[in-house]
């Protein structure tokens, strides 16, 4: 098996502009991540060279969870590197293209994850000025992580940039970024309203059939309502959006965290009314009390997990739901309404193609006598991933000898 300093190569996971990307094993640390590696024939003056750089020192500087993370970056054999954990999911784009069935519950929760991640990066004086639904993951637990910072603007560097050449991808960027002007934040977040669009309305704001079109549309006009495209999306949510798409950036937001803020006033509020209205959440007085509602949490998420791993999914659905309805911010509740989704959607069939390395991975992770808490996730996962694999059946089948005997 081929190696690449303390990194043994699995396998390859594809290849782009910016390089070449591998699942392989640290040798030292026995950990599984992704190996991305720009070649050394690409040459130190080249634009990938800068870009692969760019995009080391902008995540370099980031450690959250909505953002992907390197654990190692640095040159061998005289090609640039960088370590990152692996990831196994869907980008948006794809949700988008499949018109995959996503609760508007769970849309708005992505879309504060994406305002988290982003806003954290501003305030480490990242700017990602490339925004789009291909550089948005959701992975198999349901989580955002933002991708592919290879364009960044860090502050006090200068950006990459060519004459006459508009850097990102025209139809989400800011008008500003569209003239030529210095980007900020604010161009993000108008970038980023135009993927919330997207993702709610599965059309894009600015749709012209060439380039110039786009451009135009994006400095001149704006786009059809939110509502009108999609009258299902709760009108606090339209308002964001469409404030983020102002054409001046005085008229946005002043930060993605207030975006965050807002979109998650709008998430609590349909969790709490399971999804029946977005008006903010107004707490009648027979609210349980924080203890009492801890413990019923625990239990509808300890019940929901064995339905679903037992095949029981409406019932494990039911029993998230009502976990949210207490606390909107349980991320096991999250979890499994997202593997469920993804177990329902075709049949029954899961969306999510796992490598042979991943799911011998979780087998490994679920065994008789492993952590219970781990067991558990990792066997959620396979049942997401891998649910008609005859390996998981034979090992709930011993795990549940070894839990009776």
């Amino acid at each position: 098996m081929a190696s690449f300093g303390r990194y043994e190569i699995l396998d390859k996971l594809g290849e782009g502009a910016m390089g070449v990307v591998y699942r392989a094993r640290d040798t030292t640390l026995g950990r599984v991540v992704a190996l991305k590696m720009l070649p050394e024939e690409a040459g130190a003056a080249s634009e990938q060279h800068q870009r692969f750089q760019r995009e080391a020192e902008a995540i370099g500087r980031l450690n959250h969870p909505n953002i992907v993370k390197v654990y190692d970056l640095g040159a061998e054999s005289g090609s640039l590197y960088m370590a990152m954990e692996l990831l196994e999911g869907e980008d948006l784009r794809t949700l988008i293209a499949e018109r995959s069935p996503v609760s508007i519950a769970d849309r708005v929760r992505i879309l504060a994850e994406i305002s988290d991640g982003l806003g954290y990066a501003h305030s480490r004086g990242v700017v990602h000025r490339d925004v789009k639904p291909a550089n948005i993951l959701i992975t198999s637990a349901g989580r955002v992580k933002i991708l592919d910072f290879g364009l960044a603007r860090v502050a006090t560097r200068k950006t990459i940039t060519r004459r006459g050449v508009i850097l990102g991808t025209p139809d989400y960027m800011a008008p500003e970024q569209a003239v030529g002007k210095t980007v900020a934040p604010s161009s993000d977040m108008f970038s980023a309203g135009a993927v919330f669009y997207e993702f709610l309305t599965l059309q894009k704001p600015f749709s012209g059939k060439t380039l110039h079109a786009v451009l135009y549309q994006i400095i001149s006009e704006h786009p059809t309502p939110v509502l009108t495209a999609n009258p299902d999306v709760p009108a606090r949510l339209a308002a964001v959006v469409h404030r983020m798409l102002e054409k001046e950036s005085s008229r946005r937001f002043d930060s993605m965290e207030q975006v965050a803020e807002a979109i998650r006033e709008i998430h609590i509020a349909l969790r709490r009314s399971r999804s029946r209205s977005a008006a903010p959440f107004d707490p009648d007085g027979d609210a349980p009390t924080p203890e009492e509602a801890r413990r019923r949490v625990r239990g509808h998420v300890t019940r929901g997990r064995e339905s679903f791993l037992e095949d029981r999914l409406e019932e494990a659905v039911s029993e998230m739901h009502e976990a949210l309805a207490l606390d909107p911010t349980c991320a096991e509740a999250h979890e499994v309404l997202w593997r469920a989704r993804h177990v329902t959607a075709q049949g029954g069939q899961s969306q999510i193609h796992a490598s042979e390395g991943r799911i011998s991975e979780l087998l490994a992770r679920a065994a008789p006598g492993r952590p219970p808490e781990d067991a558990a996730k990792a066997l959620a996962e396979l049942r997401a991933v891998a649910g008609s694999d005859p390996r998981v059946a034979e090992l709930l089948r011993l795990r549940r000898r070894a839990e009776s005997g």
